[in-house]
C-alpha cells in the first residue's frame, strides 16, 4: 500500500501535463492497467490512445483488451525475456488462445522493461479506435476492457507469435475514458514513476490461491485419467478375460467403484472451474455431459439387461445400449482429457505418458473384443 501511494505522489509532475486514469483489476493491487486518450483523438474521434501495463510480480503473461469478451477482443499480451518486455497484438477468437494480429500499429514506447523485478509495457496503439471485431468511443464513461493473468516463470520470449497456455485468472472492466482524456505527449507515462517490489517478497493471498488451484487441478487430472483411461476400460474388459457366472456382479461392483472415482473427478473440476471462471469452456461443458450421463443412463441399462436376461435368458435391447453406450463415454472422457490438458497447459510428459497408456489400453481393448470373442451368454 505505502509504494503505491509514493508512487502516486512521484507522477503528480506528469500528471500535471497529461491526464491518466489507471484502476487495478478486482482482487490484484499487483497489476495495474493505465490509459491516456490525447486531447486531439478525443476531439476528432481518430487518432492514437495510449496504454500502460504494469506488475509488481513476476507473471509468465499478463494481458489486456478492448471488449466485453474473447470473441472479437482487441488484445495487448504482455510477456519478457530477461529484461527486454513484448506486447503481443492479438485477436480473441473465442475460448481458445488468441491469435496474433499482424494488423495492429503499435509502439512500445521508453520506459518499457523489467526494472527492479517490475514489468512495465508502454504502448502507443494507431489500430485501437476500429479494428476486426470494434470499435472504441474514445468519449465514453463505460468503454468495456477485459483483463487476464497467468502466473509463474517467464516465458522468454521475443516472438510476437508466442504460444501461451490459459490463464489462471480473468475478468472485465469499464473504464471512463473521460477521466484518461487529456494532453498531447507522447509519451505520457514517461514521467511516471514504477512502484519497486523486491523479487523475494511474498503476497500470502495470492500464493494461497495458486496452491489450491494447483492442488485442484492435480487431483482432477489423476481422478479422471485413472477413471476413463485405466478403469473403465480395464473393468469392462474383464467380462471378455474372466467369463464366469460371476462376471457381471464383479464387472457391476468395479463399474460403480470407476464412477465413484468419476465422480469425485467431476466434483474437483466443477470447483475449480468456478474458482477461475471457466465454466463456459468447451472442457468443462463436454465434462458435465459425460460424467452425469454415464452415472444416470449406464448402470440404469446395466440393471435393466441383467433383469431382462434373469426372465429370458438372452440378450435384450439394454445390453446393446448399455455396451455401446459405455463406448462412446470412455472415447468422448479421453478426448475431453486432451481438452483439459490443452486448457491447462500441463507438462508434455504428462500428456505424452497419457496418451502412451490410453494407446496401449485402447489396442489391447480392440484386440480383446475383436479376436477372442465377447461374453459367452449365460454371463450375460
Amino acid at each position: 500500500m505505502v509504494r503505491h501511494i509514493f508512487s502516486w505522489l512521484w507522477a503528480i509532475p506528469a500528471l500535471a501535463q497529461v491526464q491518466v486514469h489507471s484502476i487495478h483489476p478486482q482482487g490484484h493491487d499487483e497489476i495495474t492497467y493505465s490509459f491516456n486518450v490525447p486531447d486531439n483523438t478525443a476531439k476528432s474521434g481518430s487518432g492514437p490512445i495510449y496504454l500502460q501495463m504494469n506488475s509488481t510480480r513476476q507473471v509468465q503473461w499478463f494481458a489486456l483488451g478492448q471488449g466485453m469478451q474473447m470473441a472479437g477482443a482487441n488484445m495487448f499480451v504482455v510477456y519478457t525475456s530477461g529484461n527486454t518486455v513484448t506486447v503481443s497484438p492479438r485477436s480473441g477468437v473465442g475460448e481458445i488462445e488468441p491469435l496474433y494480429n499482424k494488423n495492429a500499429q503499435i509502439t512500445i514506447l521508453n520506459g518499457s522493461g523489467v526494472h527492479d523485478g517490475v514489468i512495465t509495457a508502454n504502448v502507443r496503439c494507431d489500430t485501437c479506435l476500429e479494428w476486426n471485431g470494434g470499435t472504441e468511443n474514445v468519449n465514453s464513461s463505460s468503454s468495456p476492457w477485459i483483463w487476464s493473468i497467468k502466473y509463474g516463470g517467464s516465458l522468454n520470449s521475443v516472438s510476437l507469435s508466442e504460444g501461451i497456455t490459459q490463464h489462471d485468472d480473468h475478468g472485465g472492466m469499464t473504464i471512463d475514458l473521460k477521466k484518461a482524456t487529456g494532453g498531447s505527449s507522447v509519451n505520457p507515462f514517461a514521467q511516471m514513476a514504477r512502484a519497486p517490489i523486491s523479487s523475494s517478497e511474498e503476497d500470502p493471498g495470492l500464493a494461497a490461491f495458486q496452491s489450491t488451484v494447483k492442488r485442484k487441478k492435480t487431483a482432477h487430472a489423476v481422478l479422471m485419467v485413472l477413471a476413463f483411461v485405466v478403469m473403465f476400460p480395464f473393468f469392462a474388459l474383464g467380462l471378455h478375460i474372466f467369463p464366469s457366472k460371476w462376471t457381471v456382479n464383479i464387472h457391476g461392483i468395479f463399474q460403480l467403484i470407476t464412477l465413484a472415482v468419476a465422480l469425485a473427478g467431476f466434483g474437483v473440476g466443477v470447483s475449480l472451474a468456478r474458482q477461475i471462471e471457466l465454466i463456459d469452456s468447451y472442457h468443462t461443458i463436454l465434462g458435465m455431459i459425460i460424467v452425469p450421463c454415464l452415472v444416470l443412463f449406464q448402470p440404469a441399462m446395466g440393471v435393466l439387461q441383467h433383469r431382462f436376461f434373469r426372465k429370458t435368458g438372452g440378450k435384450g435391447p439394454f445390453s446393446y445400449m448399455h455396451r455401446w453406450f459405455g463406448r462412446l463415454m470412455m472415447i468422448l472422457g479421453i478426448i475431453n482429457a486432451g481438452l483439459g490438458f490443452k486448457l491447462a497447459g500441463a507438462p508434455r510428459g504428462a500428456v505424452i505418458a497419457t496418451s502412451v497408456v490410453a494407446g496401449i489400453i485402447g489396442m489391447v481393448y480392440i484386440v480383446i473384443v475383436s479376436w477372442i470373442g465377447r461374453p459367452r451368454s449365460r454371463n450375460l
